[in-house]
């Protein structure tokens, strides 16, 4: 998908954690790196977005980027990566997401032509399993002028076509919707390694 750059959130602060997420291992893998093969696997460009150059991205085939506007979130995430990226459209995931399906992320950058693409899973919008155009950085930036850093609000916003993908078309790949999961807390982690145990990803 050589018009779409791939972007990895990975600035997180891991609160919930207590550790940084990036580093945690995933079948001897860091999380960031695990995923960012990945993304290489589909993207000429891959971005990774941090707050700061705390993470050796040496290894990887990626691009470091820092925050445009910092302490603004996963929404000034997907601002940086969208002013960043080369291609007018970006795929956005979180470096957390240990089931991400390579399958499951084509189906939602091949969707019709919108602003955002966006999947809804168990009534919920998924923001960070999403393509976005550039005709959303004056809005997002309009949001984070006004103090409004909830990326859920995007999707309600006037002047963006939103495409939004029923979860049914990831049955035959991923019944259970795996591939959507991030993890935020060790409970988190501990139920995805169970999961995984019993699942063939990546």
């Amino acid at each position: 998908m050589t018009n779409i750059t791939g972007v990895i959130l990975g600035g997180g602060q891991s609160r919930r954690m207590g550790t940084d997420k990036r580093r945690l291992l995933w079948e001897g893998e860091p999380f960031l790196d695990r995923v960012s093969r990945l993304m290489n696997a589909l993207f000429d460009e891959v971005l990774v977005v941090t707050a700061s150059e705390d993470y050796d991205c040496s290894h990887l085939r990626v691009r470091l980027v820092t925050d445009k506007i910092l302490g603004k979130g996963s929404l000034g995430g997907v601002y940086t990566g969208l002013m960043e990226a080369r291609n007018s459209l970006v795929f956005v995931v979180a470096c957390d997401m240990p089931f991400l399906l390579k399958e499951s992320i084509t189906r939602v950058c091949l969707g019709a032509p919108s602003d955002v693409t966006v999947v809804r899973v168990s009534n919920r919008l998924q923001p960070l399993h999403a393509r976005y155009s550039k005709q959303c950085i004056p809005v997002i930036k309009k949001m984070i002028n006004a103090g409004d850093l909830k990326i859920q609000n995007l999707f309600s916003q006037s002047g963006l076509i939103i495409n939004i993908i029923d979860e049914g078309i990831f049955d035959d790949i991923d019944p259970s919707r795996l591939s959507f999961n991030n993890i935020n807390t060790p409970a988190d982690l501990e139920f995805a390694r169970k999961r995984g145990s019993q699942s063939s990803h990546l």
